[in-house]
């Protein structure tokens, strides 16, 4: 074995090793004896400390190319008490305009770009066949509801990374009338990025230009 492919696979190892020993920490709760009443019943409350680590199982995964698909839902039930927060996401999403609430939902929100955004870095320090496992995937994140206060499904925050394509871009696009764009016509244009030979995808109503 070369000594570039020893370092890949010392790198691979180590952070195999990192996600199972998480792991083990999160597990250890199952051998422990059933609490007896009047103890309430244990409900899982870490879905802050898991999102790292599932981030970190699909960048393996991909590394390794176990799969080249992966998704990855942060629900409503997303239980932010780890960052001092007692609402879910979907409790908080429906602020009615409560200061509080914005405010929590800010620091929720930001917690999970932030991990997104490390998700992102990870890719990028990962080698491809001679460029980055970043350029060789495509990433979309974001949100089916423009906002969740008034279950708006337009106007929606989406985040494109990687893929080879041109970024450094801020786009707000129209989200009614006739200029209006379709988040599908996004889709057209990852389909055909990918190879596949879309011309529609869903309402689209042409591409959208990221190339």
């Amino acid at each position: 074995v070369n000594r570039e492919d020893k370092d890949k696979l010392d790198e691979y190892f180590t952070s195999i090793r990192d996600v199972e020993k998480r792991l083990e920490l999160r597990q250890r709760w199952a051998s422990q004896p059933k609490p007896k009443p009047p103890f309430d019943r244990p409900v899982n409350r870490s879905r802050v400390r898991d999102l790292p680590m599932l981030y970190e199982l699909i960048a393996l995964a991909l590394q390794t190319d176990s799969t080249r698909i992966a998704t990855l839902e942060i629900g409503g039930d997303f239980l932010p008490q780890d960052l001092g927060i007692e609402k879910s996401h979907h409790g908080l999403s429906h602020h009615g305009n409560d200061e509080a609430a914005i405010k929590h939902l800010l620091t929720l929100e930001t917690y999970q770009i932030e991990e997104f955004a490390k998700f992102v870095a990870r890719l990028s320090k990962m080698e491809d066949g001679g460029r980055t496992l970043l350029d060789s995937t495509t990433l979309l994140f974001g949100s089916g509801i423009g906002d969740a206060n008034t279950h708006k499904n337009s106007d929606l925050p989406i985040i494109l990374a990687g893929g080879g394509y041109r970024h450094g871009e801020f786009k707000k696009l129209p989200a009614s009338g006739p200029h209006k764009v379709p988040l599908c016509n996004l889709y057209v244009d990852i389909a055909q990025g990918m190879g596949v030979p879309a011309e529609a995808f869903g309402n689209s109503t042409g591409r959208f230009g990221i190339a």
